[in-house]
């Protein structure tokens, strides 16, 4: 476990900061992250609304970890502050948008202008946007001590609500097919009032306790209405019978599924987690490849190739065009999911998933040194110069997945320090 440790602080502090430290823009803020699926090229200042929100959550947690910023020089960390703070200012200044039911811009110009994605389709298309946002502000609000950041944070996620509850659920880059409910959108609904609950303790104030509610209803709902008892796969679509031979309705996406688990975790007390470890073995069985090893992006319920009708949308096509892609976030995500896992119940199993998935994820997807990962590989390891669901080289499943293992080791060596 020490040398995990130390393995992931010298990961993150000469592969994953090099890159990022480059992609600032130091002229309108924000961060630069349209890059080739091997960050050799930028292809676009477009700034998406979930990249750079993403970006100022890791920032901010990083600043405020001293088990994370360990070994990282003053300087590069007090640099590493000012572009947190241009990032808030920056989505502060021009990402809401003014209308009661939209919240977020899901897409800006290089200098902060929100642009339609899509000519036509509206400049709010994805409530997951707003979601980053609030956690972003959360996170730089414990940073910087201002609770004034955590009260805009509870308002955005307040207008939120209200969008959700008057009927309008936009999720691109993935829309849901109609007559359906994607366990999707309850695991981010989870994460978001998980992390503005805690913001929101931490300023002693008083709507921390129903938020903190919410996140467990929303959790609750994903352990009771998504997974199948029998086989305990996680869904990502649930619909009425006539849809059960349907493409989307078969897909799973391990690496989805055990991400969720893990917000699960966060937020659901032990009377859950003999579920969540079934689900979580159920998963990853179903999803690694055995001849050439890592996670499917999609497999069917029944293992392997999805299949089932396709309703003709883009989604359905996607699963069943990249089904056999071996991509960056699900091996980063089921790497501290299973950490998380072993570290909480001790089975042995979840500690050997997690050297088996390390032997695969960093020989396959690392970049050369100071230059992050590469993002998408074919099923037998060969890069795919091709664009996932965003134009973007996002900057989260892998400096998160860092960012948290390293607290996880740091905690659980003081532990056993303390019981020795």
């Amino acid at each position: 476990m020490e040398k995990m440790l130390e393995f992931y602080r010298c990961h993150l502090k000469q592969q994953i900061l090099p890159f990022w430290e480059q992609a600032f823009d130091d002229t309108f803020a924000g961060v630069f992250t349209c890059f080739s699926n091997d960050g050799s090229r930028l292809v676009s200042t477009d700034k998406y609304t979930w990249s750079q929100a993403r970006m100022l959550w890791c920032l901010s947690y990083l600043l405020s970890s001293h088990a994370c910023s360990k070994g990282i020089e003053q300087p590069r960390l007090d640099a590493l502050g000012r572009q947190a703070h241009r990032l808030y200012s920056f989505l502060h200044e021009h990402v809401f948008l003014p209308g009661d039911l939209e919240v977020c811009a899901f897409v800006l110009d290089r200098e902060g202008v929100p642009k339609e994605p899509v000519p036509g389709q509206g400049l709010y298309t994805s409530f997951y946007a707003d979601c980053f946002v609030i956690m972003a502000f959360t996170r730089y609000a414990h940073l910087v001590g201002d609770s004034s950041i955590a009260k805009e944070a509870l308002a955005v996620y307040e207008k939120l609500l209200r969008v959700l509850d008057a009927g309008v659920v936009r999720t691109e880059p993935y829309a849901l097919p109609e007559g359906t409910k994607a366990q999707s959108v309850y695991m981010i609904l989870c994460n978001t009032a998980h992390e503005l609950a805690l913001c929101l303790e931490g300023f002693h104030m008083q709507q921390a306790a129903a938020v903190r509610a919410q996140a467990t209803a929303y959790a609750a709902r994903i352990m009771d209405t998504f997974i199948d008892v029998q086989s305990m796969q996680l869904c990502e679509l649930t619909g009425d019978d006539a849809k059960q031979s349907s493409l989307l309705i078969r897909h799973r996406n391990p690496g989805h599924a055990l991400e969720c688990m893990w917000f699960c975790m966060d937020v659901l007390d032990d009377r859950y987690i003999e579920r969540i470890e079934k689900t979580m073995k159920a998963m990853l069985a179903l999803g690694w490849d055995d001849q050439y090893g890592g996670l499917f992006r999609y497999v069917d319920m029944q293992g392997g190739q999805v299949k089932g009708l396709s309703d003709g949308s883009p989604f359905a096509d996607l699963v069943a065009r990249t089904w056999d892609y071996k991509l960056w976030w699900p091996h980063a995500e089921a790497l501290y999911a299973c950490l998380r896992m072993y570290v909480k119940t001790g089975e042995l199993t979840f500690l050997d998933w997690h050297r088996r998935l390390s032997a695969y994820t960093f020989p396959t997807f690392t970049a050369p040194q100071g230059k992050e990962w590469i993002q998408i590989r074919q099923r037998d390891g060969r890069p795919v110069d091709t664009v996932v669901a965003l134009p973007v080289k996002d900057p989260y499943h892998i400096f998160r997945m860092l960012l948290l293992s390293i607290e996880l080791l740091d905690a659980h060596r003081k532990d056993e320090t303390n019981d020795v």
